[in-house]
């Protein structure tokens, strides 16, 4: 072994194959269905307004056991099978909170996948820090890359494992 040899090798950015990502994003895609699963729709499994529900629209709270602030969740039923989610953090609860995490995904019934729509950071007085992922998607004119959509439910992941730490559970349906 040379002595400054490194560690990991970097590899070039075409030299990843694409049939990896696309592995990687659909394994994403179970993994993240799995926890949501977990904290949200197993217990709403058991709430007699969730299963008789006509509503197309829902909105539901989070809560920690660690005193974090609460997570509001908006559901839209599109279909029996095809649920749009939205979670951020409530304006009231954030008194000493810079900049919270939000975002928006579209649930697979059927398939048991969750596929994330848009993420981002807000300040916590509601204005947005800088451009959406959306508008700069756009800019960069490849919005639904494999590599994009992997980047955002990679972020989504690790903050659904954090709300798993955090102990959030559902709380109730407003």
């Amino acid at each position: 072994m040379k002595t400054n040899a490194p560690l990991f090798a970097v590899k070039e950015r075409s030299a990843v194959k694409s049939e990896n990502l696309i592995d990687n994003l659909y394994s994403t895609y179970e993994q993240n269905f799995k926890i949501i699963s977990q904290i949200l729709l197993s217990p709403l499994e058991s709430q007699r307004k969730y299963k008789f529900s006509p509503e197309p629209h829902m909105h539901l709270l989070l809560s920690s056991n660690h005193y974090d602030p609460d997570i509001h969740v908006e559901m839209n039923f599109l279909s029996p099978y095809t649920v749009d989610v939205e979670m951020y953090y409530g304006e009231h609860d954030l008194e000493n909170i810079s900049y919270t995490y939000n975002v928006k995904f579209r649930l697979f019934l059927d398939a048991k996948i969750l596929e994330v729509k848009e993420t981002g950071l807000c300040r916590s007085s509601g204005g947005e820090i800088q451009e959406s992922d959306k508008e700069a998607s756009k800019k960069s004119g490849n919005s639904n890359s494999v590599q994009n959509k992997l980047t955002k439910n990679l972020l989504v992941h690790e903050w659904f494992n954090k709300l798993i730490v955090l102990e959030y559970t559902f709380n109730k349906i407003q």
